[in-house]
């Protein structure tokens, strides 16, 4: 099966022509997207990942290697007609309406126009925007403007999507239809790339991530690939007499919280063994969980390296 995206050593180096210094934005870069899939792009500010998509629409061109988009090279830029784009920040022309925009964004992929006019009418009801249909953009608010941008994307019925940011400036119900919707568009076959910097959201929805730093790829993988391991367990206990001086004793890092005694454990053996001395004195085990590593933890811990 060809990948829905494929950067292939890919490099880029921007040059100030003011001055003699050069930015290496993109460094050697490879990946794959299988189709059907939702992949999230992470990385810091300045790590490459807006600097990859432009490449992929064409918006720059690489200093050296080839990004391929549902199987072809973009250069071939028909392709294109089959990509959907939601940019971070977008801006529409103040004096047209929703319906105006979705429609003028929608010719301008070369889609059918029957299509897009249905697609333009289904998008509005589906993110809320209908009664503000024959409203113009300028009196959207940004969540607004944020939710007729996902749509702008959607219109012409792609089967590629790259979405830079597209929960900025929603609300919890509306970033939640956005994932709602990001899933059916997969689960249909189409493929959804995402750049963002809200972690939780990306490790809700993403079925595959890549981390992105000073231009390279330093970790790629699922979710649960990428969070693989533990940082210790946690045993909770219901307070009893006696408890706390006994845990005083065994020199473990515990808190009183609502009843119960929640101590931290920093391995299996200690887990184990503190298991054992508390059933031996007679004291109730609430529960034991295992504190496994964030998607946050693990960002925090490779881009400060």
């Amino acid at each position: 099966m060809l990948p829905a995206f494929e950067a292939v050593s890919v490099s880029k180096t921007f040059r100030r022509w003011w001055s003699r210094r050069a930015v290496r934005a993109l460094d050697d870069v490879s990946f794959r997207v299988d189709p059907g899939t939702i992949f999230g792009l992470l990385g810091p500010n300045g790590a490459g990942k807006t600097t990859l998509v432009k490449l992929a629409l064409t918006i720059a061109y690489p200093d050296s290697g080839e990004i391929r988009l549902l199987g072809e090279p973009n250069r071939n830029r028909s392709i294109l007609r089959r990509i959907g784009y939601l940019p971070e920040n977008p801006r529409f022309p103040a004096h047209l309406t929703a319906r105006q925009v979705l429609r003028l964004y929608g010719s301008l992929s070369g889609a059918e126009p029957s299509v897009v006019r249905r697609n333009s009418e289904v998008w509005l009801e589906r993110l809320d925007l209908g009664k503000w249909a024959n409203t113009r953009v300028s009196k959207f608010s940004k969540g607004m403007t944020e939710r007729l941008a996902f749509a702008q994307a959607l219109v012409h019925d792609p089967d590629f999507i790259f979405l830079d940011e597209p929960t900025d400036g929603l609300d919890p119900l509306g970033r939640m239809e956005v994932r709602s919707i990001c899933r059916e568009l997969a689960d249909a076959g189409k493929t959804i790339f995402i750049n963002s910097h809200i972690l939780a959201e990306i490790e809700v929805i993403c079925d595959r991530i890549a981390l992105m730093k000073n231009g390279r790829i330093i970790e790629a993988g699922t979710i649960s690939e990428v969070t693989a391991g533990t940082v210790g367990y946690q045993l909770v206990v219901p307070v009893a007499d006696g408890l706390n001086s006994w845990l005083l004793e065994k020199s473990v890092t515990f808190a009183a919280v609502n009843g119960h005694f929640h101590v931290e454990l920093g391995d299996r053996f200690a887990a184990n063994s503190l298991i054992d001395d508390l059933r031996a004195n007679n004291f109730e085990i609430e529960s034991l969980t295992v504190n496994r590593r964030t998607l946050e933890s693990v960002f925090i811990e490779r881009v400060s390296e």
